[in-house]
C-alpha cells in the first residue's frame, strides 16, 4: 500500500496551489482529479493582487500578466445611458506590485499552475476518482479509482494528511460529514463567454442593472472577448433547457445600447449558493476553497480565497511533516481562515443582493443613487485605496490570532498578523527578497543579528529609512511567516526570545 505525506483531492486552482506550495518544500504528495486535465471552461475570471503576490513568490506572475487583460475602467449603464464611469487603472498604486485588476480566467490559472508543478517533476493524476476515506489515529486510508478504466480494482493508499479541494459538491466533505450551512438564491443565473462587437471599449467592466434583470460584462484576454453574467428572467425559471438564444434579447434590452454578439464560446445556467463549513478540519483531513465555502461571484473573490486557503495551510503542514512543529499549529488554519470565510459570505451576499434584487425600492436606489455614489468614491484617492485593499484581499489581517504577537512600543502603521507592508528598497519590492520557503527575520536599523537563529529562519538585514513612513522611529525586528504575513514584531530580540515565540505560538519542537 503506497503512502504519501499528503493526498490532495481536486486539481482546480486551490488544489494546484496546495500542490505547488508543498512541492516548494519538498513534501511527498499525490494530487488527483476526476477530470481529464485542466478545465477548458473559463469559470472564475479575476485574479487579485494578493494572489499575484503568491504567483510572484512562485516565479509565475509575469506569465499571468502577459496572458491576462487589465481592467482599466468601470462603468454602470442604466437603460442604455452611462450613469457612472470610473477609471480604475492602478488604483492600488503604492500598495503592491500588482496595483490593478487583472482578468486571468480560471482555466489559464490551472494551466499555469500545472506547468509550474511540472518544474518540480510533479504531475496531477488525472481521471482518478475518490471512492472513500477512512480516518485512523494519525493516518488516513484513501480509496481511489481510475475513471478511464472502470474495470480496474480500487487502489488503497495511506496519507498523513488529506486536503479536500474538490469544489462545491466536495465528496471529501460529504464522506466525512462536515456541516455545510447556508442557502441557495432563488434566481437562476447564466454565464457566457462571448465575442462582442460594440463601442463600449475592450478593457472596461460594465454593470447593467434594470428594474427586473441584471447583467454584467467582464473583459477577457482576446480581441473583443467578454464574459457576460446575469440573472435569468423569472418567466424562464421553470425551464431546464435554456439556451443562450433564449436570453440574447433580454441581454440587449437590459443593456440598452447597441451591441452585437458575434460568437458564444461557453454558456451555462446555474443556481448560486451561499454556504460554509463550521470548521475547516476534521482529524487528519482539511478542506479548502469551494469545498469549504461557496458564495456569489460578487467582487471576484472565490478563486482567490481558495488560493489563500491553500497558501495558509501548506506551510503549516510542512512544519509538522518535517518534524519542526507540533500538530497543534494546524489548528491555526481554522482559526485564521474561518473568520475570513464568514466575512466573505456576508460581504458577497449583501453586494449581490443589492445588484440583483427586483424589489422596487432597492432597484430604484441601485439605478439612481449607487451610480453617483460610486462615481464620487472613485474620485477620492482614500476611498479608491480602501476599495482596492478590500477587493484585493491585502487588507485582511490575522491580528487577533494566536500566532500573531506584537511586542513593540512604537506607534507602527502595521501590526502582527498583517500582510507585510509594501516597502520599496533599492527600487524593488521587499517581497522580491522573501521568496524562499522559510521564515524571514527582518532586522531593521541598527538592530543586531542573532548568533544562532533557528534553521528554518533566515535573517535579512535592512536599513531603517524606507520603513520610517510606516512609523518606525528606532530599530525593529519583524518575523515574517512563509506566507509573508507578520508573526512577531519586537523592538529587541535574542535567541531565547525568538525560540520562546516559536515554541509557544508556532509550536516548534
Amino acid at each position: 500500500m503506497s503512502h504519501y505525506d499528503v493526498i490532495i483531492i481536486g486539481a482546480g486552482p486551490t488544489g494546484l496551489m496546495a500542490a505547488n506550495q508543498l512541492a516548494r518544500f519538498g513534501i511527498n504528495f499525490l494530487i488527483i482529479d476526476s477530470k481529464e486535465g485542466p478545465t477548458d471552461q473559463s469559470r472564475a475570471i479575476v485574479i487579485t493582487a494578493r494572489s499575484m503576490e503568491i504567483y510572484q513568490q512562485l516565479g509565475i506572475s509575469d506569465t499571468a500578466i502577459e496572458e491576462g487583460r487589465f481592467i482599466l475602467d468601470f462603468a454602470i449603464f442604466v437603460k442604455g445611458k452611462e450613469k457612472a464611469t470610473a477609471h480604475v487603472g492602478e488604483f492600488g498604486k503604492g500598495l503592491t506590485d500588482f496595483s490593478y485588476l487583472l482578468a486571468f480566467e480560471q482555466s489559464k490559472n490551472e494551466k499555469l499552475l500545472v506547468k509550474n508543478l511540472s518544474s518540480f517533476n510533479k504531475q496531477v493524476s488525472w481521471q482518478t476518482e475518490l471512492e472513500d476515506i477512512i480516518q485512523h489515529p494519525g493516518i488516513a486510508e484513501v480509496h481511489l479509482k481510475k475513471s478511464a478504466d472502470p474495470g480496474q480494482p480500487v487502489e488503497k493508499l495511506t496519507a498523513k494528511f488529506i486536503i479536500g479541494c474538490d469544489g462545491a459538491s466536495s465528496k471529501v466533505r460529504h464522506l466525512l460529514n462536515f456541516s455545510f450551512k447556508g442557502g441557495t438564491y432563488e434566481q437562476q443565473f447564466y454565464v457566457a463567454d462571448t465575442k462582442l462587437k460594440w463601442e463600449a471599449g475592450s478593457n472596461k467592466l460594465i454593470l447593467c442593472p434594470s428594474r427586473k434583470n441584471f447583467c454584467g460584462f467582464f473583459p477577457m484576454a482576446g480581441s473583443n472577448t467578454h464574459r457576460i453574467i446575469g440573472t435569468v428572467p423569472k418567466e424562464l425559471n421553470d425551464r431546464y433547457d435554456i439556451g443562450f438564444a433564449d436570453l440574447e434579447k433580454t441581454i440587449k434590452e437590459t443593456v440598452g445600447f447597441r451591441m452585437e454578439i458575434e460568437a458564444v464560446n461557453w454558456f451555462s445556467v446555474y443556481k448560486l449558493h451561499h454556504r460554509g463549513v463550521e470548521n475547516f478540519s476534521k482529524e487528519n483531513c482539511f478542506l479548502a476553497g469551494d469545498a469549504a465555502h461557496i458564495h456569489s461571484p460578487a467582487g471576484g473573490q472565490g478563486m482567490n480565497t481558495g488560493l489563500q486557503d491553500a497558501y495558509n495551510l501548506s506551510w503549516k503542514l510542512v512544519l509538522v511533516l518535517k518534524g519542526i512543529a507540533d500538530e497543534k499549529i494546524l489548528g491555526t488554519y481554522n482559526e485564521e481562515r474561518l473568520p475570513f470565510a464568514k466575512w466573505l459570505l456576508k460581504f458577497t451576499d449583501r453586494f449581490f443582493g443589492i445588484m440583483t434584487s427586483t424589489n422596487i425600492i432597492i432597484s430604484w436606489v441601485r439605478n439612481n443613487i449607487i451610480p453617483p455614489l460610486l462615481k464620487f468614491a472613485f474620485s477620492r484617492n482614500f476611498i479608491r485605496k480602501t476599495m482596492f485593499r478590500t477587493l484585493s484581499q491585502i487588507q485582511w489581517s490575522y491580528d487577533d490570532c494566536s500566532i500573531s504577537q506584537n511586542r513593540s512600543s512604537q506607534k507602527l502603521k502595521f501590526t502582527a498578523g498583517d500582510r507585510l507592508p509594501y516597502v520599496i528598497i533599492n527600487n524593488e519590492s521587499i517581497y522580491k527578497q522573501l521568496t524562499e520557503p522559510v521564515f524571514h527575520l527582518l532586522i531593521i536599523g541598527d538592530a543586531k543579528t542573532l548568533s544562532s537563529a533557528h534553521s528554518f529562519v533566515k535573517q535579512v538585514v535592512l536599513g531603517i529609512d524606507e520603513w520610517e513612513p510606516f512609523g518606525l522611529t528606532k530599530p525593529l525586528y519583524i518575523l515574517v511567516r512563509p506566507d509573508n504575513y507578520i508573526g512577531l514584531i519586537s523592538d529587541d530580540m535574542t535567541n531565547e526570545m525568538l525560540n520562546s515565540y516559536l515554541r509557544q505560538h508556532c509550536y516548534f519542537s
